[in-house]
């Protein structure tokens, strides 16, 4: 009889044991003057639910209320007055809400939130949700997040991995490191933003390090990485695949020709194309304008090699290529460098536009860009109505005014229906910023660098785009300058700028913004 109860309670415990029996997410930003809702889901049906907060992670010993019970919940005991309760669903789902006062005293507040199923009967506490951390801030404006990257990191790639946290997802950061725009060295490590907890924590490891590569989400969520610089700031023409389902790399065929400052889309039967770029970066600026290339490369996701396609009207370092609503790839812009007999006579951001026919594998004219640019490919934005929008990007006048060129207050949109083009220029000039679009179909444009090609200097104005009307209006300030950094909107709006080029390093810091 003793033998067969404790092996009952060994298993009990076991059961116990388990985390995350269900889906605790946030559905809204901690903006203040607004009301913050976390929703629970999968639960079972028609039980009390019990919502604790605290202001930290605990962990808290369920065995304090049940003895019996081995696990924990990630909250304090510091806010028990505030716990509440919920009858979840036919369906297993149950919502809080907490309406926030707009007071600048409580901005960059951080919760910890769990949810638990409440008995009755033995165990006194049945299913967890998992833990979940929120921030508070004022609209518009930036707070330092609850945690920083472990590396400092400029001229990375990111991706969202919705394999993670029940499909809500979590952001991973690959590469980047440091350097300037023509002297980049990458990192082979990647970090990984973990969007219930804001917290960063260790990715996996690419083949190689890599900065200034390229990350182009495939049809079946596998993410290809394209090219880039290596920790010496050698060319890569290597490429590698992060799957989401093994949360690892391998490698997969090289390019014919190695590339940075390089562009890249997906296009509609699931193959990759890369255009452009440069070969090299290094010794100088001299040597990277004429290593400039007008080759375009093809990638099959079935053969997992590149194969050569029609190449450019002409040789781009910077360029942009867009996948228009009619599956056609528009390449814009770039610094379109002139060569006699191998020598580089002229360079020039260029206003030229080339579309791309899939079903002929050939290029004709577009229409040109109101204005000549390059570096835009990173911060270029399809906006909710099919509308592509460009953003700064740097002037380059001559061959010999390359190293001091300077960032644009330019900005475009481009509507691939009536294939015209319309100027909405910026208040600010600016390259290397980041351009993300929110829910509600605005274009929030944060930071980047004014000065000159050689002598960057980063700044930390926003503005944001309202497609509806064309225009532009400010926003407070970043908390510090940052430039070629990452901008991502989580699942429940926040938007979060990570690392970058600050006003004298490459940072570490991560601000969240909430609009």
């Amino acid at each position: 009889m003793l033998q067969r109860t404790t092996l009952a309670s060994a298993l009990l415990i076991a059961g116990l044991a388990a985390q995350n029996d269900y889906n605790f997410d946030k559905l809204t930003s901690g903006r203040l003057g607004t009301t913050l809702t976390l929703q629970a889901s999968g639960a079972p049906a028609s039980q009390i639910m019990l919502f604790l907060v605290s202001n930290n992670g605990g962990p808290t010993p369920l065995a304090a209320i049940d003895p019996l019970d081995p696990r924990s919940v990630q909250v304090g005991t510091d806010l028990l007055g505030l716990l509440s309760f919920a009858i979840t669903s036919p369906t297993g789902g149950a919502t809080y809400s907490l309406a926030l006062p707009n007071n600048p005293a409580i901005s960059n507040v951080v919760f910890h939130w769990q949810s638990l199923i409440l008995g009755p009967g033995s165990p006194f506490f049945g299913q967890l949700g998992n833990d979940v951390v929120t921030q508070t801030g004022l609209q518009d404006s930036g707070v330092p997040a609850p945690d920083v990257l472990t590396s400092a990191r400029a001229f990375a790639a990111s991706l969202v991995d919705r394999n993670n946290n029940g499909g809500q997802g979590d952001v991973l950061i690959l590469g980047g490191g440091g350097g300037s725009l023509t002297s980049a060295t990458g990192l082979a490590t990647s970090e990984l933003w973990d969007f219930r907890r804001m917290r960063m924590q260790a990715g996996p490891t690419m083949s190689v390090a890599r900065a200034l590569h390229l990350a182009v989400r495939l049809a079946d969520n596998r993410v290809l990485i394209v090219g880039g610089a290596d920790a010496t700031g050698a060319t890569l023409a290597t490429c590698e695949i992060y799957d989401p389902t093994t949360n690892a790399f391998a490698p997969t065929g090289n390019m014919a020709t190695p590339r940075v400052l390089h562009a890249a889309c997906l296009l509609a039967d699931g193959r990759v194309m890369v255009a452009g770029g440069t070969s090299t970066l290094q010794p100088d600026v001299a040597t990277a304008i004429g290593a400039t290339l007008n080759s375009v490369e093809i990638w099959s996701p079935v053969t997992n090699t590149w194969t050569g396609a029609n190449a450019l009207g002409g040789n781009r370092l910077a360029p942009a290529l867009t996948r228009l609503s009619n599956n056609q790839i528009m390449v814009s812009g770039g610094v379109q460098v002139g060569f006699f007999l191998g020598i580089p006579l002229s360079a020039v951001s260029t206003p030229n536009v080339q579309r791309w026919n899939p079903a002929t594998g050939t290029w004709s004219s577009g229409a040109n860009m109101p204005q000549g640019r390059a570096g835009h490919h990173y911060n270029q934005v399809t906006l909710l109505d099919g509308r592509v929008l460009m953003t700064g990007g740097v002037n380059v006048p001559s061959l010999l005014g390359a190293s001091p060129a300077a960032p644009i207050a330019g900005a475009d949109v481009y509507n691939p229906t009536t294939n015209t083009w319309a100027t909405v220029n910026m208040p600010t000039a600016r390259a290397l910023h980041s351009a993300t679009r929110l829910a509600d179909g605005r274009v929030v444009v944060c930071g980047g660098t004014q000065g000159t090609l050689l002598a960057p200097v980063s700044i930390a104005n926003v503005e944001v785009f309202n497609p509806a009307s064309n225009t532009w209006t400010p926003a407070p300030n970043l908390l510090q300058p940052r430039a070629s950094h990452i901008g991502e909107v989580m699942p429940d709006g926040t938007l979060v700028l990570f690392g970058g080029q600050g006003a004298a390093a490459t940072v570490t810091s991560i601000e969240t913004l909430r609009f």
